[in-house]
Formats: structure tokens, sequence, C-alpha cells
């Protein structure tokens, strides 16, 4: 059985490096299309397509190196969706996070790749191109950004608390209960950032630059890794409901685990009614 734990062991290692190099493989392709968009110039089916076309040649260049190492591997992609296959496990890619931003030449936008064996994330990367900043994690083993441990923070009093939040485009007429949250975090916590790139603020609270996050129905791919991520640095991440999983429901929190409980059971209090 030692052995096997072992070889489990360099496997998974050798699926973060995987990971590690995808990422930059995609992060590349983004930089490489960032240097032509001019917004201004795009009209809305244009700016449309051209967040098609991007986020598929950054999709195309990770799961091709991927599939070059782990031909059996599962891969769920945002833009193919499912690809087959018949190992344990299971790659969660977004190519692009943070379309808006880089189609306006807000350089802040990233790379996620996650990784699960069965039902249990074992390897996650979030890679900001623009900044070269890499964030990884590995199942029992830590997180890293640029190969330097990392941790979420270590505020306890949400009056010293930065909090983040995405705006939910993708349900429109949750707009009310959402401002109320808003409001309601506001109002208690040092100050509030909307980055619109969930993945980044994930990755921000697993380093400690960010308190808290919480945002609704995302995308697995949107989330995946940096799940691990905060996890792996220390914090909590949990749905609306601490028994939710928000890999499921898309709705999240995550924090440095000192001010969970406030979070969710604000959260609770307003989308419950």
């Amino acid at each position: 059985m030692q052995f096997d734990i072992n070889g489990e062991e360099k496997v998974q290692q050798e699926i973060l490096k995987v990971a590690i190099q995808a990422a930059q493989l995609g992060g590349e392709v983004l930089l490489t299309h960032l240097s032509r968009v001019k917004h201004y110039e795009l009209e809305e089916k244009g700016a449309s397509d051209y967040a098609t076309l991007v986020d598929h040649a950054s999709e195309q260049a990770i799961i091709e190196h991927i599939k070059r190492h782990f031909p059996q591997h599962q891969i769920l992609a945002e833009e193919r969706g499912e690809i087959p296959g018949d190992g344990i496990y299971r790659w969660i890619i977004d190519p692009l996070d943070g379309t808006t931003n880089y189609l306006h030449n807000v350089r802040l936008f990233a790379v996620s790749i996650a990784v699960a064996r069965g039902d249990e994330l074992v390897a996650g990367v979030v890679y900001d191109p623009v900044q070269r900043e890499m964030y990884t994690a590995q199942k029992g083993r830590g997180a890293f950004l640029n190969n330097s441990p990392i941790s979420v923070s270590f505020a306890d009093e949400v009056k010293d608390c930065l909090f983040a939040t995405g705006f939910p485009f993708r349900s429109k007429e949750k707009i009310e209960p959402y401002l109320q949250a808003f409001r309601r975090f506001f109002e208690s916590a040092r100050d509030m950032r909307r980055m619109g790139v969930a993945a980044i603020d994930l990755a921000y609270v697993a380093c400690g630059r960010f308190d808290a996050f919480w945002e609704l129905e995302l995308g697995a791919w949107d989330i995946a890794a940096g799940v691990l991520l905060v996890r792996e640095a220390g914090g909590m991440v949990t749905g609306f409901h601490p028994n939710e999983n928000c890999l499921e429901t898309g709705n999240i929190v995550a924090t440095n685990g000192r001010i969970h409980n406030f979070v969710t059971s604000e959260l609770m209090t307003i989308f419950e009614k």
C-alpha cells in the first residue's frame, strides 16, 4: 500500500508540473492576442467573436499540452465542455477568466486549471500572465505564489477586512438581494473590491491580500483551482450555507476562516428570505 501511495504522490506532482506548464502556454496565447485588442473598434458581436477566438486559442494550447502527457485523463473545459477519458483524473479548465477585462484592455485576467481525483481536488493553478504571478496548490502540500509559501490573512475583526465580490451578471434578477449583501459588507468591512476575475479573487484570499470573497452562480472552471488554493493556504471555502458544495451550486464564500461564520450567516439571512 505504501508503494501505491508513493506512486500516486509522484503522479500528482507530475500533474501539477504539467498544469503549471499548460497555464503558462495559455497565458502566452492571451498576451499575444492582447496586443491586438482595440475594443473601441469592435462592435458588440465583434467583441464576442474575438473573446471566443482567444478563449479557444488558449484552451487549445492547454488541452494539447495536457493530452501530450496524460492522454487518458478526462477534461472539463469552459469552451469545449466535457472531453471523455478513462482515467480517474479530471482536469477543469478556464482558459480566460476575466473576459470583459481582457476585451477592454484592463490587464487583469487569468488562466485557471484544477485537477480532481474523483470528487477530490488534488491540484490547482491560477496564473496571472501580466504580473507573471503563478499560484499553485497540491492537496496536502500547501499553497504557493511563484514557489514561495502563502497563507491566508490573520484578520479576525470584520472592520479590518478587505472583501471582494463579483456582480451577478448571469442572474440579474438577483440584483436586489445582492445589493443588500453588498451594502451589509460595505458597512461592516474596511472596504470592498470588484476585480472581475473570480480566479484572481480566490488567489488573493489565499495569499492574504483579500480576507473574504463571495459571488453567485459561477462555473466550476471559474473557481475549482482557487478553492484548493484557499484551503491549502489555511482558509475556508463553502457555499452560502456552510454545508453546501460551492462547486455544485456555484455560490461561493472563501475567507481566511476567522470571519467565515459572519459572512455565511449574513448571506443566508439575505438570500433565503
